[in-house]
């Protein structure tokens, strides 16, 4: 059973969909101007750009893990990148919606591969749970990482209105805190798995 694969993906795909950053403020801008069309295509820029990225952390494990313990090293960084995720989200008070950008796919590529968050979540943290998942589980995790990910950005796209009044008020900030949590836990398991490389 992947169970584990499905829900971990998952996970991270709604978290990352839910995460305050250029792409959701890109996202509802183009909402609130009625591109809701834009909108769309938006929320569905990760498929295309975190593939390759995916594609081409997995190539690097790959050569890297013929080096001893250095594979380990990479689950460690994995690990402290989710506790410092998990941190920051714990740590917001407010957040404050800017919806001046504007564009649809196009900027919404540009914006992911120029966010360095999309590398170190691959290389450190998706590129090697994929890996230990093996192929079936491997896809598993992807496919419904893309679905969080999407599927949440697309609820957003379609409830704009009501949801901007909800991204702006305090019950965001604890779904935010909430995730950090999620982060916290997900690192801890990630941490142990590197462990089990030593």
């Amino acid at each position: 059973m992947h169970i584990k694969d499905i829900i971990t993906g998952f996970i991270f795909g709604v978290s990352a969909g839910l995460s305050p950053g250029p792409l959701m403020a890109l996202l509802i801008s183009e909402t609130l101007q009625g591109h809701r069309k834009n909108g769309i295509l938006v929320s569905i820029s990760p498929i295309i750009t975190d593939i390759p990225i995916l594609l081409i952390s997995l190539f690097i494990l790959d050569k890297i893990s013929e080096v001893k313990h250095l594979i380990s090293v990479v689950y460690f960084l994995g690990t402290l990148i989710l506790f410092y995720f998990g941190y920051k989200n714990l740590k917001i008070k407010h957040f404050q919606l800017d919806t001046d950008l504007t564009g649809s796919l196009k900027k919404g590529v540009l914006l992911n591969i120029l966010n360095p968050y999309t590398y170190l979540f691959w290389f450190f943290i998706g590129a090697p749970y994929v890996r230990e998942a093996g192929f079936i589980g491997g896809v598993l995790f992807t496919v419904f990482f893309f679905i969080g990910i999407t599927g949440s950005m697309m609820i957003i796209v379609v409830f704009t209105e009501k949801l901007k009044k909800f991204i702006e008020s305090r019950y965001y900030i604890y779904l935010l805190r909430f995730i950090g949590v999620l982060f916290i836990a997900l690192g801890i398991m990630l941490l142990k798995d590197g462990l089990s490389k030593i």
